[in-house]
């Protein structure tokens, strides 16, 4: 964790709130935590007893002042240029989601098939997000969400799943956003630890995985769905206008 607070407080962008979340902790992070916020003021600790991964997110979401937000897991730590990413691409692109790419740990490998970067369209970013493989995926920690969006829809993290939540959470998201931005550039470390909860595999959490593969299906026909009844519905003739290209919306 202390690395992690470190990359975080080393950020070239300074005007942040970071906001921790011990969750029933029994090796001596609550400690270390009450720590480190003695050393910095943007620094918000809070100590809960085992609510699970979901529910600590959804608390963590309703204490945010920011206009965006992210998640750093505290195992995982991030280039000093992260948040300054994050807050400048979603100025400079006007997307809803913006994400960057990921460097796998202890080796920093990055998980990058090739370098890109630019909008994507829904699709495209439906695509990434389930993908098994590249830089975006389902993860919540590569990515940054506008916090408008999360509190107009009331998005919460589902709490019944122990696995796949986050990218059930990505999917409701995206349904209900427009302009996405990525960058391959990997900004981000994720620590492979071989007894960590996602690595690690385990037969009693099939069924979640089950129950969220079912859950996105069924966010994604209802998209479907909706896209579909508003292309076939008739539209009323229009004069002909004059439109400068950032007027449209494709």
């Amino acid at each position: 964790m202390d690395r992690c607070i470190r990359s975080l407080l080393a950020q070239t962008y300074r005007q942040l709130e970071i906001i921790i979340i011990d969750d029933g902790s029994t090796d001596g992070t609550g400690e270390r935590l009450d720590y480190w916020v003695q050393i910095d003021p943007r620094i918000h600790a809070f100590h809960r007893e085992n609510h699970g991964i979901s529910e600590t997110r959804n608390f963590g979401m309703q204490q945010m002042t920011g206009e965006y937000f992210t998640f750093v897991d505290g195992d995982d730590w991030v280039e000093s240029q992260y948040i300054d990413f994050m807050v400048k691409a979603f100025q400079r692109s006007h997307a809803e989601m913006v994400a960057c790419g990921y460097a796998i740990d202890p080796r920093g490998r990055s998980a990058a098939l090739k370098q890109e970067s630019g909008l994507l369209t829904r699709k495209e970013m439906i695509n990434r997000v389930l993908k098994l493989s590249g830089s975006v995926r389902g993860y919540t920690w590569n990515k940054g969400y506008l916090t408008s969006v999360v509190r107009k829809h009331r998005l919460r993290f589902t709490s019944d799943l122990d696995l796949m939540e986050d990218q059930l959470f990505n999917v409701q998201y995206i349904n209900v956003s427009r302009f996405f931005y990525m960058d391959t550039v990997p900004l981000y470390h994720y620590v492979q630890r071989a007894d960590s909860l996602v690595h690690a595999f385990d037969l009693q959490k099939v069924p979640d995985t089950v129950v969220a593969n079912y859950r996105i299906l069924r966010e994604l026909n209802h998209t479907n769905a909706a896209e579909q009844s508003v292309k076939k519905r008739p539209r009323r003739p229009k004069k002909r206008r004059k439109y400068r290209k950032t007027d449209l919306t494709i």
